[in-house]
C-alpha cells in the first residue's frame, strides 16, 4: 500500500467511527439498545484481523495474480470515463457472485459466516468482517484483469464498493425513495440479507446495485420484521472462535467420511448439506422397527 492508500484507509475508518458514534447516540436518546459492548468489540477485533491478513492476501493474490493476468490478457480497457463505469459494474457483479457463492459453498460459508453471526444490526456490524475473505475473493475479478483493468484499479473500485456497504448496516433508515429501492442496495434490502426468517435466507447478495438480485432471482423485499443472526447461533464473543469455528466442523466431517465424493461434498456443497447427511445417517442407524413406526 502506498501513502495515498493509507490516507484513504484513514479517512474511511474515521468516517466509520463518526457514523457509529452518531448511531449509538441516536438510539441512546430514543432509549433503545441497539449496541452491546462485547458484540461491538468482537466486530472491531474481526475487522482488525481481516485488515492484517488482507494486506498479505491482496499482495499475493490481487496484486500479483491479477496483474500477471492483465499482462497476459487482452488489454482492451481504455483510459476513459466509460471504462470506469464498466469497471464499477464489473466489480459489483463480481462481488455479487462471490457473495452468493459464500452462502452456497460450505468452505466459503465457513469464512463468511462470521459476518452474519451477530444478532444485532448497526454500523459496527459492518466491520464484523471475515479475516480470510481477502484470500478467496480475487478469482471473481479475473475477467476484469484479463480484459485489461489493473489490479490496483480493481482493488480501488472494490474498496469503494465495500465502503458503500458500511452504510447499509443500520436500522436508522426505514426505506429510501422507490427509485433508490429499485436500483440500489439499501438498508432495507440488506437487513433482509442478515435475516434468518425462512423467506429471507440466502437473499439480497448485492454490493451496491440490487439489480443483480432482481436479475438472478435472489431478491426479497423487507416485509416481516427481521430476526438477525445465523441458523446455528454463535454464542461466543471470542473473535478467533467466531472467525474459525466452522473449520473444525468441516475437518471433523471430512475425517469421519470414507467416500471421496462425500468428502468433496462436505467441502463444496451448500452448508446445509452436511446437516442433511447427518440426519439421514442417524435415521439409517435406527432399528428398522423404529423407522417403520
Amino acid at each position: 500500500m502506498n501513502s495515498k492508500d493509507w490516507i484513504i484507509v484513514l479517512i474511511a475508518f474515521s468516517t466509520f467511527a463518526v457514523f457509529i458514534a452518531v448511531e449509538w447516540l441516536y438510539w441512546r436518546r430514543k432509549g433503545v439498545q441497539k449496541f452491546e459492548a462485547k458484540d461491538s468489540l468482537a466486530n472491531y477485533s474481526l475487522v482488525a484481523m481481516q485488515f492484517s491478513l488482507g494486506v498479505i492476501g491482496k499482495a499475493l493474490f490481487i496484486v500479483m495474480a491479477l496483474d500477471w493476468i492483465q499482462q497476459h490478457g487482452l488489454r482492451l480497457a481504455p483510459e476513459t470515463w466509460w471504462a470506469g463505469v464498466i469497471l464499477f459494474l464489473g466489480v459489483d457483479l463480481g462481488y455479487y457472485w462471490f457473495h452468493r457463492a459464500s452462502h452456497r459453498v460450505r468452505f466459503l460459508w465457513a469464512i463468511h459466516e462470521s459476518h452474519h453471526s451477530s444478532e444485532r444490526m448497526n454500523f459496527s456490524v459492518a466491520l464484523r468482517q471475515p479475516p480470510l475473505e481477502p484470500w478467496v475473493d480475487w478469482p471473481f475479478f479475473i475477467v476484469l484483469a484479463w480484459v485489461g483493468f489493473s489490479a490496483h484499479a480493481i482493488l480501488t473500485m472494490y474498496a469503494f464498493n465495500l465502503f458503500y456497504q458500511f452504510f447499509i448496516h443500520t436500522e436508522m433508515v426505514n426505506k429510501l425513495p422507490r427509485w433508490a429501492e429499485s436500483i440500489l442496495n439499501t438498508p432495507s434490502h440488506h437487513r433482509v440479507h442478515h435475516g434468518v426468517n425462512p423467506e429471507y435466507i440466502d437473499k439480497n447478495y448485492a454490493g451496491v446495485l440490487i439489480i443483480w438480485d432482481r436479475l438472478f432471482g435472489s431478491f426479497e423485499p423487507e416485509i416481516a420484521p427481521v430476526k438477525y443472526g445465523v441458523l446455528h447461533p454463535v454464542v461466543s464473543r471470542n473473535p478467533f472462535y467466531i472467525a474459525f469455528h466452522l473449520w473444525a466442523d468441516i475437518v471433523r466431517d471430512v475425517l469421519n467420511s470414507s467416500s471421496l465424493a462425500t468428502k468433496l461434498k462436505l467441502i463444496f456443497a451448500p452448508p446445509g448439506w452436511a446437516d442433511d447427511q447427518r440426519a439421514i445417517n442417524s435415521i439409517n442407524k435406527l432399528p428398522s422397527s423404529v423407522v417403520k413406526n
